[in-house]
């Protein structure tokens, strides 16, 4: 057995929650700060590069520290740093998430608990999910960290009136898709069923489905992302996922990094406006690596006990607030309450079950 079919059966099984809790583990809780950033999918190495380089939101290569996460893949590292014991910290934090798997209950992921997915505006302080009305559909689809910055900026600086004295920021990027390669990347998320995997059953959308209403250009994308998968060796679905076509070689290991780079680049900037509008300390960290082959794993699955997707960055700057932006308080977030989580099953959730997958989730 390779090492590979090795890891995905640790990740799909029982095995996977023993062996994946068996390592060492910091909550993020148990570190000092007022405002956490999480970069989604962000390597330590590539953490350190950019600090290596200059990027004025990090300090220098020394300050880089890390810690081990608590998990391997951004639902799992939900499930447990929101664990019902931790409860009453969570009551005092505002959690901004532009992640979707805040909605999701996730029941295909073993080693979640089952008990804690999708998230409730009762377990925080200010639960505002971003995603839900700053999600685009541009060149490539994702949520920008500009509107989560502004909702954290928001937030802290009405702490008080809110009742809470933590903010966590929970980023998209450095997560694919990329912005520097929209042509590597193919349709819409379907939000409302994030992470979700299909049963290979045809649905209404896939019968109303007619090749015909394709333009050109869509058509020619479908058939090459269609023939590269009729090629794949495993057969799995890895369209939109970078790691798995690197794996393939589809992608070269320099085009792909310069890419993923350039994604931390794109959130760091928007960190460093948070720092110039924030006062206290600021952390940043991640809920997960990703895997380039080391024992045998890509990209990042739930339960994998690999210290290249399970340590971390842990950074933390002093914020200084110079007051260089005035954003408003995001739409509907009241004193102990949330924005955006009531109308999932309504004319919102309908909106969004109308996306496809882009991001390399199934």
């Amino acid at each position: 057995m390779d090492l590979e079919t090795v890891s995905e059966r640790i990740a799909t099984g029982r095995i996977g929650r023993a062996v994946s809790r068996l390592v060492p583990a910091t909550p993020i809780w148990e570190r000092e700060w007022d405002v956490c950033c999480v970069l989604d999918g962000c390597r330590l190495d590539l953490m350190r590069e950019l600090s290596a380089a200059g990027h004025d939101a990090l300090p220098d290569p020394d300050g880089v520290d890390s810690l081990w996460s608590v998990g391997s893949q951004s639902a799992e590292w939900m499930d447990r740093t929101f664990a019902p014991r931790y409860r009453e910290k969570m009551a005092r934090t505002a959690y901004v998430t532009g992640n979707p798997f805040s909605s999701q209950p996730c029941e295909h992921i073993t080693v979640t608990s089952g008990d804690v997915l999708p998230l409730e505006a009762d377990d925080f302080g200010v639960f505002h999910e971003a995603w839900r009305d700053e999600w685009v559909d541009d060149d490539i689809s994702t949520i920008p960290p500009a509107p989560l910055t502004d909702a954290a900026i928001a937030i802290w600086r009405r702490r008080e009136e809110l009742g809470i004295d933590r903010v966590l920021v929970h980023y998209m990027q450095p997560h694919a898709p990329f912005r520097s390669e929209p042509g590597w990347f193919f349709g819409s998320a379907d939000i409302e069923h994030w992470g979700q995997f299909t049963d290979g059953e045809s649905s209404a959308a896939d019968d109303d489905f007619d090749p015909d209403d394709l333009s050109p250009a869509e058509r020619e994308a479908l058939e090459a992302l269609a023939e590269a998968e009729a090629e794949s060796d495993d057969g799995t679905d890895s369209m939109n996922d970078p790691w798995m076509r690197l794996r393939d070689g589809d992608f070269s290991f320099d085009a792909v990094w310069a890419a993923y780079r350039d994604n931390l680049e794109w959130v760091l900037d928007d960190v460093s406006r948070l720092l110039a509008n924030c006062d206290g300390r600021v952390a940043m960290t991640s809920d997960h690596g990703n895997g380039l082959g080391e024992f045998g794993v890509w990209s990042h699955p739930p339960g994998t006990p690999v210290p290249a997707l399970r340590r971390v960055p842990w950074v933390v700057r002093d914020g200084q607030d110079r007051e260089t932006c005035d954003p408003a308080l995001p739409a509907g977030i009241r004193e102990g309450g949330a924005s955006g989580a009531d109308d999932a099953d309504g004319e919102e959730g309908a909106a969004i079950e109308s996306r496809l997958e882009a991001l390399g989730y199934r």
